[in-house]
């Protein structure tokens, strides 16, 4: 990391509320590393553009592309590490807001009303929650994000029957483009049940699954010379339209776009 910026954000962080939520928005330039640290407070990263990797103190990778979060519990070791530039902002929780929220750290898919909480704050340029108003919508944000789906993992595993030799194979070759029902007759059940399954476990369909699965195995393909095209085709694409469309929904970014920041 740039040492302004690291002096930067050590100053953002020394103005930190302990009594109420304090917001800092902030960009990482491509390549920024954040070493091994722990905050007081509960931290939420939701990310705006690009994508972060946090490392948890026993390695445990959490990846959160755009549109998602990173929780961080308060006295939690965690490190970050993002290849393209990204914006994202950091929600400081109070620990007095945190009794709901979850006790490890995870990936929160932020409902529409915590997003548009976030959008309204960021287009206003609040930095800090407080008085009446900011303690009436502090309340309603952390409502959300304990409504909010959550995952260990942006791709969660399962040690189900039917699902573990379905999400083993795919890992293996993530561009299989076996269909579900397909897979039904494999392991012996109904796609039906498949369907259920997928929501169940891992709280998305298999659809989503298979696409955050190839989505994460191209971004090591990008930094190779293969061409979006043999990408595409190497994911189980048969045209590179609907890798692209694929890649931008997830990353908010173009592959093209991406490779350029590696």
């Amino acid at each position: 990391m740039k040492t302004n910026d690291l002096t930067s954000r050590v100053a953002s962080m020394a103005n930190i509320s302990h009594e109420n939520i304090t917001i800092i928005n902030d960009v990482l330039t491509a390549h920024t590393e954040v070493g091994l640290h722990s905050h007081t407070w509960g931290q939420l990263n939701v990310i705006n553009s690009g994508m972060i990797e946090t490392d948890i103190e026993v390695d445990i990778p959490l990846l959160a592309p755009w549109q998602y979060a990173i929780w961080i519990p308060a006295g939690l070791n965690h490190s970050s590490h993002n290849l393209k530039t990204t914006e994202y902002c950091s929600v400081c929780i109070p620990l007095k807001f945190c009794t709901n929220l979850p006790e490890k750290a995870c990936i929160i898919n932020l409902t529409e009303i915590g997003r548009a909480i976030i959008n309204t704050i960021l287009n206003n340029n609040v930095s800090c929650l407080s008085g009446r108003k900011g303690d009436s919508l502090a309340t309603v944000f952390i409502d959300q994000l304990d409504d909010a789906s959550k995952a260990m993992n942006y791709l969660p595993n399962s040690k189900d029957k039917f699902l573990q030799p379905i999400l083993s194979y795919l890992k293996m070759n993530p561009g299989s483009n076996r269909t579900l029902n397909e897979w039904a007759d494999i392991v012996f059940t109904s796609e039906k049940t498949l369907t259920r399954k997928f929501k169940s476990e891992l709280n998305m369909s298999f659809r989503e699954w298979r696409s955050r699965l190839r989505f994460l195995n191209s971004l090591p393909l990008l930094k190779t010379d293969k061409t979006i095209q043999e990408i595409s085709y190497l994911l189980g694409y048969s045209n590179t339209s609907s890798f692209i469309i694929m890649f931008d929904k997830l990353s908010g970014t173009t592959p093209e776009k991406y490779r350029k920041n590696i």
